[in-house]
């Protein structure tokens, strides 16, 4: 079996998609190594063993945090890195860790591997930015076309690769597991910070436990009855902008678990509106603790504006995690989640996200006992088909062919 690595930008805690993707490749008896970021306030790294495997985990420190800087310094320390670490082969999750695993490949003779979870160079912050945007436009042109092994989230993107750059992409959908470890759970006497609690906090309704007492202080107040979830990256193109207006007109609160560069701009909504009792803001959880919050919420939301590729051929975690969790959810009417809904009724479409649309659709969820019960009672029939249990095969299928 191979050693392989990935390499990420993010801060692995949260990152359920790579806790899948390594544990899964872990036991099947490949030695996985996975190097993110380290953050100020990441907490500390636990074991992660979804399938009875370990795999080794690194967060590498940076002095800049965000910007232009922290691309640099990190892809530095990810070439010194990966010019010395013991592999077989290299996978470089999108265009932001791309070329430290090119020029690293290149120079030992290893193998490599291209994971395009987006199809970088159109997400909005990007591509709202054209001096940015002609960047990675760079680097993805004298990339990509390097990396001849290479898979993606949905067969739209992987349409646009082939288009672009003559390289098929394997087809590898981010679905969730059937279940969670308890093993998985953190281990809370070692979590610090403002969020996260030193210990335990006390029970929230279905006496379900959370690290954080800001949570469980909420699930026993202001969400104690229906509340609406968003979770996921609070990032630009999400449709932040019609969403919290919208909340003027739900009789509901709103719960965002999350954090990203739309953050800021998402707290001044709220204020602006005055919804600062309706619509509340909290950190990412760690992915055991998430499965455990979302079944408690009345339904989720799955937004994203239809500017752009990377937007209007999303296939997002948090849809399938919303089915996967058993509650219905308002999502957008976009190719790719209109497929899977035809299939599986599991979701309330929108056509726009503007924001009286999106109050209707939130609204009738709230009010219409039929639809909601109707859209509920799909959503296990829809996990025993859309599960990573069955999607890992490919996965396991594709770097054995390596």
């Amino acid at each position: 079996m191979s050693a392989i690595i990935f390499t990420v930008t993010n801060d692995i805690s949260y990152d359920q998609r790579m806790q899948r993707i390594c544990s899964s490749l872990a036991a099947a008896g490949h030695q996985v190594s996975i190097i993110g970021v380290q953050r100020p306030d990441s907490i500390p790294l636990v074991p992660m063993d979804l399938y009875g495997a370990s795999y080794q985990q690194k967060r590498l420190p940076c002095f800049f945090q965000t910007g232009p800087l922290f691309y640099l310094e990190f892809n530095l320390r990810l070439l010194v890195l990966l010019c010395s670490f013991s592999y077989d082969i290299a996978c470089a999750i999108d265009l932001d860790t791309i070329l430290p695993v090119w020029l690293a490949t290149s120079w030992r003779g290893k193998q490599r591997v291209y994971d395009a979870h987006e199809y970088f160079t159109d997400m909005k912050e990007v591509r709202t930015r054209p001096a940015v945007q002609r960047v990675w436009k760079w680097i993805e042109k004298r990339t990509i076309p390097k990396f001849q092994k290479a898979y993606t989230v949905n067969h739209q993107l992987a349409e646009r690769f082939w288009d672009a750059f003559h390289i098929k992409f394997e087809v590898i959908r981010n679905l969730p597991t059937l279940g969670i470890s308890s093993n998985n759970l953190p281990n809370l006497q070692h979590i610090e910070a403002d969020v996260l609690a030193d210990t335990p906090g006390f029970g929230t309704k279905n006496n379900v436990y959370f690290s954080s007492n800001k949570l469980n202080q909420l699930l026993n107040n202001q969400l104690k009855c229906k509340f609406i979830l968003y979770q996921g990256a609070v990032n630009h193109g999400r449709g932040f902008e019609q969403l919290i207006p919208a909340m003027q007109w739900v009789d509901a609160p709103l719960l965002i678990v999350g954090k990203g560069n739309f953050l800021t701009q998402t707290t001044a909504l709220i204020k602006q509106y005055q919804l600062q009792e309706k619509v509340f803001l909290h950190p990412p959880l760690p992915p055991a603790e998430l499965k455990q919050l979302t079944p408690l919420a009345h339904f989720g939301l799955t937004i994203f504006e239809a500017a752009g590729v990377n937007q209007y051929y999303s296939l997002a975690n948090r849809f399938f995690d919303y089915m996967a969790a058993g509650i219905p959810q308002v999502c957008v009417n976009y190719p790719l989640y209109a497929e899977l809904v035809q299939q599986y009724p599991i979701a309330l479409l929108i056509n726009d996200i503007e924001s009286r649309t999106i109050s209707q659709a939130m609204n009738n969820l709230l009010t219409d006992a039929v639809l909601y019960s109707r859209l509920r009672q799909e959503c296990p029939k829809a996990a025993k088909g859309l599960n990573w249990e069955n999607e890992s095969i490919k996965l396991i299928a594709f770097y054995s062919s390596l």
